[in-house]
């Protein structure tokens, strides 16, 4: 009988027992293997989508341009205060900038919306981000344009005050007109 067989069919027994596993078991390991794969693969490219399921390059399409402009005007504002109106109240000028940040954190809040489908906790983590980072741009150019012993102070305080006014301002437009925007 064991003339009549090929050396390819003949199967050989394993001498070692816990190299014997039965097919459903191999086939298991195998499908578990893959999803740590998948899963390990999907980590790597969502990596930017920790921020409520959004990455990065999102968050700065929704808030570039709106904290473009509020930086420009802002910017603009204050160097026309200090070189041309500096005999006009300091308060104009405050109340001003102060309108220019709501408007343009309303805008925000109304594209991320009807633009980009944010949900509440992305457009409030959208304007929070682009209040901080532009209020860190005018922390920077306070402590240069002024060079006093407040700006350095802040450098902390201006870039969270921007954020919270940002947060509270994109929360409040949805919590007010979110149905009405989303029809």
């Amino acid at each position: 009988m064991l003339s009549n067989q090929h050396k390819r069919d003949i199967k050989y027994s394993n001498d070692f027992p816990w190299e014997e596993q039965d097919d459903s078991i191999k086939e298991e390991m195998e499908r578990k293997a893959q999803s740590r794969e998948q899963k390990n693969s999907a980590k790597i490219s969502g990596f930017g989508e920790v921020f409520y399921g959004r990455d990065l390059k999102w968050y700065k399409e929704v808030a570039l341009w709106p904290m473009f402009i509020l930086l420009i005007i802002e910017l603009g504002v204050r160097v026309m205060q200090t070189k041309y109106f500096y005999l006009w109240n300091e308060q104009i000028f405050d109340y001003l900038v102060m309108a220019a940040r709501i408007i343009l954190f309303i805008y925000l809040a109304i594209t991320a919306i009807k633009n980009y489908k944010a949900t509440k906790m992305q457009m409030v983590f959208a304007g929070a981000m682009g209040g901080l980072v532009t209020g860190c741009v005018l922390a920077v150019f306070q402590l240069f344009w002024y060079f006093q012993l407040w700006t350095f102070f802040n450098l902390i305080g201006g870039p969270l005050l921007m954020a919270l006014i940002g947060a509270v301002i994109t929360w409040l437009v949805y919590i007010l007109f979110a149905k009405q925007l989303t029809k």
